[in-house]
């Protein structure tokens, strides 16, 4: 948390000290009231868990009456564990552990007196060392102090971007000494952010809640504390000038219509991690390649509206628009996708990101059986076995696809109820059954990843991903596919306008009322949280009578109210998006005009998502992504799939194909798929993957790189005093002789005096065959003149290691 008042100064005598200790040794004995508690709870009764025994409990508790217990008494009950000892325990650790490990704390109740809120900051600059040293930290260098290097580089541009530098003090005080800062402190030459140190720290929000949530975790599992009771909940806190900037930039509702898209994808980064702004990135991108996608396919539609008045054949007309969309689609989702590609790739350097995230971050619900670790058996760390954790992968996947089975096949029921009859009633049925099945699989697909016992942060959401991209595909794709390719042969067969027509009509209906649903969403998911405050209020105003009481609730306790942006949330909203490209992709030939109502939700999702994360949801906690993960290689699949699926409906539907026999169709779909990767491979060559600005980024930073490190080493101790001939155990013969450039006192290499030559005239004696030529030589130390004669001299100088060396 940040904004609250610096804890005691005990607590900061407690922290000082604590950072002279060995961590280790800080750590041993941590939360030592509340294992202890847990151990006895665990043998109260072997048969039940720890919170099923506490729940119980406090259920004993709580039937009893005041008078039972002695009015506002401390509860006590002999031989029992109760919510309340395991909370009391559990603060109390929090309070003798973290100061110890350099954080600061601080406490304070709710204002209707029900909860304790604890603080947890890292604010003390010692600590802040102390971490960054440890973790091998990089920050990144202040823009004027590349001016001062006396590197030139544009300013204005994202290309000059300063360099991150690893911390280190030498560096700081080698750099003041050169003259570059002004003094020895770390923020002369480290950039700063500024909150309540009006100095500003080194080490950002950002990361500071890394470090606490890393070494909390160490500890205690947070959400599965929150989950059994024990905690009511957590969360990292918003930073209202943060807040204030990104609201007046990014967040406003005013910038709905703003077709610029702009975005400070920079300083989401700074504050929501590198996982939201790359979403948040990707959907601004999006955005403007609809837009002028938008414009062609209401360009065709407009055409396709004259054709049809003018009394040509709408099922005519819909075929060609097929043919001629078929090829825009394809190449706009190449160039968009490439374009994505360059961003992505200058993003990754511009934040200095390597090709990991989170991959090794341990999950605190992991469980297994310690070990020796791989990496060291000296360590003990939790493992799980192999072959279970693929057993459990393999129920869940199949779980998930038996889902996806059971959708598909009431989709199919729904066909059968409807094929007669495609109108609005069987859209509006469509829509109440896909939003129904994927508020059912919400609830699932948590419980499935979880039980996978996934042992890092990475393969959790992978996992979690793959499982919701994969049912909620087949719950919103399913009955289309099943349209296009069932409806002509069926007994009702194609109506007068053609099968092309009723794809149509379902596919604009269904996904207006989609749409329609996310923004109802959004509405709700903010008036839930209003609704919140506004019954805590009611309650207040009739506890304390006056209405003086809610002005006092601090903007810390009123996040407690708002709504969570977990891991289940930011893959929902990317999903969405991607759900609604798929549509573009697969279906936007058919019916041109879904591509605005695509827009509209790429739109909507843009501002809403940001509205609703600054000013109704929990900040989430920053995570870390190398660019949009594995969205990026699902985009890529549903881009060839729609290549398939359009030359599908080309040799299905099209004029060329009409009564041609299976074997002519399908070597069509083929050519058709053929010829549009040949068009993909121009694309790549007119739009290139490869960001030609990293490159100058890259080199701007290493120049400033290398300059800090040569003005660094100018001031560090060296080795040039004493004897030219003998710089303390270096050894330069002769240095005097040829400072002066006097070659005639500079005397001939002995051979024979060398100890090379000894060593060499030792092993050819031991090796080489006596012979007259070479009896006395040898021993003489002239070994390579005497050999020059001898039929097997190439041979041993061939194998001498010496001679080699």
């Amino acid at each position: 948390y940040e904004g609250h008042p610096a804890p005691s100064m005990e607590t900061g005598r407690a922290r000082q000290a604590a950072l002279e200790m060995d961590c280790s040794a800080a750590q041993s004995d941590s939360f030592g009231r509340f294992r202890r508690l847990m151990k006895n709870a665990m043998t109260w009764e072997t048969a039940m868990t720890p919170m099923k025994h506490l729940r119980r409990a406090e259920k004993a508790l709580h039937s009893m009456s005041s008078s039972d217990i002695g009015g506002e008494a401390p509860i006590h009950v002999p031989d029992m564990v109760t919510f309340r000892n395991a909370r009391v325990a559990l603060i109390q650790d929090l309070y003798e552990t973290l100061p110890r490990l350099g954080f600061d704390l601080a406490v304070f109740s709710s204002i209707d007196d029900d909860e304790i809120y604890l603080c947890i900051s890292l604010q003390d600059e010692k600590a802040q060392s102390a971490y960054l040293l440890r973790h091998n930290t990089a920050l990144r260098v202040r823009k004027d102090v590349v001016r001062k290097l006396g590197v030139v580089q544009p300013p204005d541009e994202y290309t000059s971007s300063p360099p991150k530098v690893r911390f280190d003090h030498r560096t700081v005080a080698n750099l003041h000494k050169a003259g570059i800062l002004e003094s020895s402190d770390p923020r002369e030459l480290y950039e700063t952010f500024h909150g309540r140190d009006q100095r500003g720290s080194i080490v950002s929000g950002k990361d500071r809640f890394r470090l606490i949530f890393r070494e909390v975790c160490n500890h205690l599992d947070l959400d599965a504390a929150k989950h059994d009771n024990i905690i009511v909940d957590w969360y990292p806190c918003h930073s209202p000038l943060w807040m204030q900037n990104l609201d007046s930039a990014w967040a406003s509702w005013r910038r709905l219509c703003d077709l610029s898209f702009k975005q400070p994808v920079s300083m989401i980064h700074d504050y929501f991690g590198s996982r939201v702004a790359f979403s948040f990135a990707w959907n601004g991108l999006y955005c403007k390649c609809l837009l002028a996608l938008s414009i062609f396919a209401i360009m065709l539609e407009a055409v396709g509206f004259i054709a049809k008045r003018y009394d040509y054949a709408s099922a005519t007309v819909n075929r060609r628009i097929v043919l001629a969309f078929s090829v825009v689609v394809t190449i706009w989702a190449r160039t968009a996708f490439n374009l994505w590609l360059r961003e992505q790739e200058f993003l990754l350097h511009l934040w200095d990101m390597g090709g990991e995230s989170e991959g090794q971050t341990v999950r605190p619900s992991f469980h297994g059986e310690s070990k020796p670790s791989p990496a060291d058996q000296n360590l003990m760390e939790k493992q799980y076995p192999e072959h279970l954790a693929q057993h459990r992968k393999f129920a869940s996947a199949s779980v998930t696809i038996l889902f996806c089975a059971c959708v598909a096949m009431v989709m199919v029921i729904w066909y059968k109820i409807f094929e007669e009859n495609m109108n609005v009633v069987a859209s509006i049925v469509l829509a109440i059954t896909i939003t129904i099945f994927s508020a059912l699989y919400n609830i699932m697909v948590p419980l499935l990843t979880d039980w996978e016992n996934h042992k890092y942060q990475s393969t959790y959401y992978d996992s979690f991903l793959w499982k919701q991209f994969l049912f909620q595909s087949v719950n919103r794709y399913f009955a289309f596919f099943q349209l296009s390719v069932k409806q002509r042969y069926t007994a009702v067969g194609c109506p007068e306008q053609g099968c092309l027509a009723v794809i149509r009509t379902q596919l604009i209906t269904t996904l207006a009322i989609l749409s329609l649903t996310r923004i109802f969403e959004v509405v709700v998911a903010s008036l839930i949280v209003r609704f919140k405050i506004w019954l805590e209020d009611f309650f207040l105003r009739r506890s304390k009578g006056s209405d003086q009481v809610m002005h006092n609730r601090s903007f810390i306790e009123l996040q407690s109210k708002f709504g969570e942006a977990r891991l289940q949330g930011q893959i929902q909203n990317m999903l969405q998006l991607v759900l609604s490209l798929g549509f573009v992709l697969l279906f936007g030939v058919v019916a041109p005009i879904i591509v605005p109502f695509c827009l509209a939700v790429f739109m909507v999702q843009l501002r809403a998502t940001a509205f609703l994360l600054l000013k109704y949801t929990k900040r989430t906690l920053p995570r870390q992504q190398w660019g949009i993960g594995l969205w990026q290689w699902i985009i890529s699949l549903l881009m060839q799939l729609s290549i398939l699926f359009s030359g599908f409906l080309i040799a299905v539907y099209g004029d060329t194909f009409t009564g041609m026999p299976t074997i002519t169709k399908t070597a069509g779909v083929l050519l058709y798929v053929l010829s549009m990767q040949v068009m993909c491979f121009l694309v790549d060559v007119i739009v290139p993957k490869k960001c030609s600005e990293v490159d100058i980024l890259l080199s701007r930073r290493r120049r400033v790189q290398q300059v800090i490190l040569r003005k660094s080493e100018e001031f560090t101790p060296s080795v040039a005093s004493g004897n030219p001939d003998e710089l303390n155990g270096i050894t330069a013969y002769y240095a005097a002789e040829v400072a002066k450039a006097d070659w005639k006192k500079i005397p001939h290499m002995q051979s024979g005096n060398s100890r090379e030559t000894r060593e060499r005239a030792t092993w050819l004696a031991r090796n080489l065959p006596r012979s007259r030529a070479c009896k006395r030589e040898t021993a003489a130390g002239q070994p390579r003149d005497m050999l020059r004669g001898h039929p097997r001299a190439h041979r041993l100088a061939a194998k001498n290691p010496i001679e080699s060396r």
